[in-house]
């Protein structure tokens, strides 16, 4: 808002085509109220489902409901306006939602939604809960199976009685669990964590080097404790001074190795050369001054032989062997296959491949009563609600998840965009009440599952393409989308890390989607120079196929319908690969609006400038063919509304960095409405143009700049 409280808005870049109805996304304010409650989401646990299936770059629900009703909504009077506001709380209230579902079914027909990347199901899940008619494709097969999970298995059971199922079932499992795993952890009753750390011998003399690269335990206020190792290689665990240096034998962030006794480097150690070794125990304290921790005693680990039969009964008992395909060798987005880490198997050290073992086989035992006692539908949805728990294991409790000393928690391994290697992690023991335990997770998905139960409609979910959509013409009144942003995420790489995991289980719930050994990545839509063999080939086979997936959209969409497509990057190529690809349709950009609704607090925007912003491309059809313009006449355009873009999120307090995509984002709309653009008598390509408009909006903005890297 200004000064004096009134909306303020972004500009349209375009008009609307004759005869279209206007929508309340045109009127340029989404950016306000969809923006805060977005943001504040990011911190609650509770009231969507959007904490129970790993998936990533979910956009919050609050900010997807504003948008969706906002490009349904052909009413911008000031109600409207208002009603969006309401939608925006993370939990709106029964009669703000009846509102928002009576004004747009009309009467008649609900709205026919489509989100041709369902991802995560945050897009789809909101708009059945605006009772629109949902729709929602990905080709994906975990993203598939999570959004069928949250959005389809539950439609039409009893709320009450399924929650209350869902919480017997989960109990009886961890509970079952704990006893099952009692041998695992002969310390249980004083240790709740393990940290582990890799050595290896010298090839030339013999020197042991010590890998480790975090060898803090406790960073927090007025406690800094560190494992360190004694001149006779014994293992020290206490109090440090606050200038405490890791004495590292890595040589920077090379990946090379340099004996400390005679200098040899070693490249690219690999762990099947190393020796893995747990050199610490945490405890919980019980009092304000937060874990303890210890030297390893011999006791507290079990005997290799009994870990190892353990996990030989149970794979015995689920009638399967370990997922053994291979990681990919992609260095900078999955490093650990580089360093020995070579299988999914390898995920885990023994004892944590033990523990996922029973743990499937426990709900697989659950699967089986609910079948004999219950319903198809029941089984399949508390299952598939618990199968998450899997989730849990591998995201906080495998070999790559990192210890975070300042709060003394578990780190994710799999937050993205890449997977990193780590020589030193801890170990959890999941079922108790430490960091990153089961039974917490458990109160998640209770949560999550009570969401999901209250959708008044269900979602239709299939697996397919974007590129060729299984829909009529004419057939949708919106598509609203957020696909893949050209080389930010690679989904199928780390989706495979929990496919290959929750397959011996979700095998029996879906066998279609879980019959192969990993997911499909032959069309994911994303720039991957690892899969299409070179940068150059990889940026113009996401033109391609984003130019594609557009068109389909296009073609599926009603006379009067709208697209919005949320979009954001942080290279010229990135960009312009959603310039050409907008090229190949008979649309127009009517507006781009900002959405600022990233958790600035997440790793890695505390040590990035990462920026926040996401951008929404709202669209229309336009059966007028594209018309070049002048690069002066385009500077001049562009000047006019860069400026009223950055003096109106300026005065509404967003940060530099923000501000300037949003306005970068301009320019790009405007480019991908013309054919292209001349001086003089010559064209100009799009990346000189970007470059040049990215350079007029540095002058208005000092700091903003934009990459021009090849995608990875």
């Amino acid at each position: 808002m200004d000064d004096s409280g009134n909306l303020t808005s972004i500009p349209q870049l375009e008009s609307l085509p004759e005869g279209a109805t206007r929508r309340l996304v045109d009127a340029g304010v989404l950016h306000q109220a969809a923006s805060l409650s977005g943001f504040a989401e990011r911190y609650r646990r509770a009231g969507t489902p959007h904490t129970v299936h790993v998936w990533w770059a979910r956009r919050p629900h609050a900010s997807m409901r504003a948008l969706l009703f906002a490009s349904l909504c052909g009413d911008s009077s000031p109600d409207k306006v208002a009603l969006l506001e309401d939608l925006c709380s993370p939990v709106p209230s029964l009669d703000t939602l009846n509102q928002a579902r009576e004004y747009l079914s009309g009467g008649g027909r609900p709205p026919r939604v489509l989100d041709m990347f369902g991802g995560g199901g945050t897009i789809p899940f909101e708009a059945a809960n605006l009772g629109a008619e949902s729709h929602s494709l990905d080709s994906n097969e975990l993203s598939v199976f999570t959004q069928r999970c949250l959005l389809e298995y539950g439609a039409g059971l009893d709320s009450a009685t399924s929650e209350r199922l869902l919480a017997e079932s989960g109990e009886r499992v961890l509970e079952r669990l704990t006893v099952a795993t009692a041998p695992l952890f002969p310390a249980r009753d004083k240790v709740f964590g393990y940290y582990w750390t890799y050595s290896l011998n010298c090839p030339a003399c013999g020197e042991r080097c010590r890998l480790s690269r975090r060898p803090w335990l406790s960073r927090k206020q007025d406690k800094r404790i560190a494992v360190r190792f004694a001149a006779d290689d014994r293992g020290i665990v206490g109090e440090v001074a606050d200038d405490f240096v890791n004495p590292s034998v890595w040589s920077g962030r090379s990946g090379q190795v340099v004996c400390p006794g005679c200098g040899e480097t070693i490249t690219r150690p690999s762990i099947k050369a190393c020796r893995e070794e747990c050199v610490a125990l945490a405890g919980l304290s019980g009092g304000r001054g937060g874990k303890t921790f210890t030297p390893l005693a011999a006791a507290a680990l079990p005997a290799a032989e009994s870990v190892a039969g353990i996990e030989a009964d149970t794979l015995r008992a689920i009638g399967g062997g370990l997922p053994t395909g291979d990681l990919p060798r992609w260095s900078g987005i999955v490093n650990p296959a580089l360093y020995g880490l070579e299988t999914y198997a390898d995920l885990f050290n023994p004892r944590q491949r033990a523990v996922a073992l029973l743990l499937i086989k426990e709900l697989r035992d659950e699967y089986g009563r609910l079948i004999r006692e219950r319903s198809e539908r029941e089984a399949k949805f508390v299952i598939g609600m618990l199968s998450s728990l899997i989730d849990q294991l591998v995201d906080w409790n495998c070999r790559l998840a990192m210890w975070i000393p300042q709060n003394e928690q578990v780190g994710r391994a799999f937050c993205g965009p890449g997977v990193a290697m780590i020589w030193d992690y801890m170990e959890t023991d999941p079922v108790l009440t430490g960091p990153a335990n089961l039974r917490s997770k458990l109160e998640r998905i209770k949560a999550g599952a009570a969401a999901a139960l209250q959708l008044p409609a269900p979602v239709t979910v299939r697996h397919g393409f974007a590129q060729s959509l299984p829909y009529p013409d004419d057939h949708i009144d919106a598509v609203v989308t957020d696909p893949p942003y050209y080389d930010n995420i690679f989904y199928n790489a780390l989706a495979d890390f929990f496919y290959a995991w929750k397959r011996p289980l979700l095998g029996i719930l879906e066998p279609e989607l879980f019959k192969a050994t990993r997911t499909n990545a032959d069309r994911e839509l994303v720039a991957s120079k690892q899969r299409s063999g070179s940068a150059t080939r990889a940026h113009e086979s996401y033109c391609r196929e984003l130019g594609l997936a557009l068109t389909e959209a296009e073609r599926v969409l009603r006379s009067d319908g709208v697209l919005a497509l949320v979009y954001s990057h942080g290279s010229l190529h990135g960009w312009e690969a959603l310039v050409r690809a907008w090229r190949t349709t008979n649309m127009r950009i009517t507006s781009v609006q900002p959405l600022s609704i990233e958790r600035k607090q997440r790793p890695r925007a505390m040590s990035a400038r990462a920026v926040n912003t996401c951008m929404v491309f709202t669209a229309r059809g336009e059966l007028s063919s594209r018309e070049s313009i002048l690069f002066t006449q385009l500077q001049e355009e562009f000047s006019g509304i860069a400026e009223h873009v950055v003096s109106t999120l300026d005065a509404a307090g967003w940060g530099a960095d923000d501000i300037g995509v949003a306005a970068f984002a301009q320019a790009v709309g405007m480019l991908a409405n013309v054919a292209g653009v001349n001086a003089s008598a010559e064209s100009v390509s799009d990346l000189d143009v970007l470059t040049q408009l990215a350079q007029d909006l540095n002058k208005i903005l000092p700091g903003f700049k934009v990459t021009a890297r090849q995608p990875l």
